[in-house]
């Protein structure tokens, strides 16, 4: 899947790095026909015309822009993901032209010039940083702050000597846990990486403190309750779904079990009259 990604990514930025080179060398050879053009279209459409200049300055500028971007298209398209950090650049520069065009239609003249390319620019800006949100959320790299920060969470719901003596740092609840997700979709692992950001970025964004794993213990049980009580439903929501899935995997822990007075003792006694016995006495006798 993430070879499949990768081709994907490379055709993309290959492909905006020929738009730019184009788009850079038809404004630079033909810059009085280009706003001819596009008078023209825009006049059809009920567009005032954007003026006509013999001043070359401008000019210059745009196509020592257009050379960047195509630079940094290029870039990008040799090694999408390691070269990731340049995304967030080219898509800064789109989403200036783009801003800038639309304040000059707003503000200056209601020219279809400038309407296009704050339309054109701000959805390259969008698909630009799109593919750097695709690219963050299936890195690799990730994975081990993921596990890290998945810790963190888990600790924070289910504390060492809080409702249970054991907590989840006692087990391998983010190892279950991880590997629930992977086995929901080949997505699940995002999934929970962008649950983790949520919930990480969380207390940042509604409560004005630090992000989740830079907090004490005391403040992040605080932080979770938080999640619980809001007014918003999406967020008692998420904090449910996360409470469900971790418990769910916490106590089908045998260690666990005394704490919350389950004894399978009735239903091993089923199994092992059952069917399927040689099965199950194989399977349980693992566990005892």
């Amino acid at each position: 899947m993430l070879a499949s990604l990768d081709r994907l990514l490379r055709a993309l930025f290959w492909a905006l790095c020929v738009a730019f080179a184009a788009t850079g060398l038809t404004f630079f050879a033909f810059p009085d026909a280009t706003i001819q053009v596009l008078n023209t279209t825009g006049h059809a459409l009920g567009f005032p015309p954007a003026p006509a200049s013999s001043l070359r300055f401008w000019l210059s500028l745009g196509v020592a822009y257009m050379m960047l971007v195509t630079l940094l298209a290029a870039a990008i398209a040799r090694d999408p993901r390691g070269r990731a950090y340049l995304m967030p650049i080219l898509a800064a520069g789109k989403a200036t032209s783009s801003l800038t065009c639309l304040g000059y239609f707003l503000g200056s003249q209601p020219a279809f010039v400038y309407l296009l390319n704050a339309l054109v620019d701000g959805s390259l800006t969008l698909l630009v940083l799109g593919a750097w949100a695709v690219v963050w959320a299936t890195s690799e790299e990730a994975a081990a702050h993921d596990r890290e920060l998945l810790r963190i969470v888990l600790d924070a719901l289910v504390p060492r000597g809080g409702a249970f003596p054991t907590g989840a740092a006692d087990t391998d609840l983010d190892d279950a846990v991880a590997r629930y997700f992977a086995t929901l979709h080949a997505l699940g692992p995002v999934g929970l990486r962008v649950l983790l950001r949520i919930l990480e970025y969380g207390p940042v964004v509604f409560e004005r403190t630090r992000p989740f794993s830079r907090l004490d213990p005391e403040a992040r049980a605080h932080a979770l309750a938080s999640w619980e009580t809001s007014r918003l439903g999406v967020r008692r929501q998420v904090i449910a779904s996360l409470k469900l899935i971790a418990l769910l995997h916490f106590y089908e822990r045998r260690e666990i079990w005394p704490g919350i007075g389950y004894d399978d003792a009735h239903l091993r006694e089923k199994l092992l009259a059952g069917p399927n016995a040689a099965h199950h006495a194989a399977r349980l006798g693992a566990r005892a």
